[in-house]
C-alpha cells in the first residue's frame, strides 16, 4: 500500500514546485522580455518568444524586474511608458476641450484620471509611508560590556 504522505514531497518534486534555485536563464529572458515590452509588443507574444508559460506569467516577470530596478533597460521602459502617458493624455485633453464632443466630456475626463494615476504608479508617487524603507542604522563595533546592560549590587 503506498505512504500517501510522502506522495506528496515526491509530487512537489515532479512538478517542479518552490524551486531552490532560480531558472539560470531566467536573467535572459527577463531581460529580454524588458526589451520586448519597450517594443509595445503584447505580452502573450513576449511569453511565446521568451519561454514563459502564458502572458500573465510574462507580465509578472516584466513587472517583478521594474519593481527591481535589476537591469538597465527598466528606466528605458519607464522613460517610453511615461511618453506613451503623455502622448495619450494629450489626446483625451484635445477631446475634453473639444466642443463637438460635448457629451464625451466625462469620458475624457475619466481617460485623464485614469493616465494620471497610471503615471503615478509608475512613477512610485503613490508609494505609502509604510512601502518606503525607513533608515537604518548599521553598528560596526559594540563597546566590550556595553550589551550586559547594568551591574545589580547585591
Amino acid at each position: 500500500m503506498p505512504n500517501h504522505r510522502n506522495s506528496h514531497k515526491n509530487m512537489d518534486i515532479q512538478r517542479g514546485t518552490n524551486p531552490p534555485n532560480r531558472d539560470v536563464n531566467a536573467t535572459n529572458r527577463c531581460t529580454l522580455a524588458i526589451k520586448l515590452r519597450a517594443m509595445k509588443m503584447t505580452y502573450e507574444a513576449i511569453a511565446a518568444q521568451c519561454g514563459y508559460a502564458n502572458a500573465s506569467s510574462a507580465r509578472k516577470a516584466v513587472m517583478r524586474e521594474l519593481d527591481r530596478c535589476v537591469i538597465k533597460n527598466v528606466e528605458d521602459l519607464r522613460t517610453e511608458e511615461l511618453d506613451s502617458l503623455e502622448q495619450l493624455e494629450l489626446v483625451c485633453w484635445k477631446r475634453l476641450q473639444d466642443k463637438d464632443y460635448a457629451k464625451s466630456q466625462m469620458f475624457a475626463v475619466d481617460r485623464i484620471l485614469a493616465v494620471k494615476e497610471r503615471r503615478a504608479r509608475l512613477m512610485g508617487l503613490d508609494a505609502k509611508a509604510d512601502d518606503s524603507p525607513m533608515p537604518q542604522v548599521i553598528i560596526e563595533e559594540v563597546p566590550y560590556g556595553y550589551l550586559e546592560g547594568p551591574k545589580v549590587q547585591p
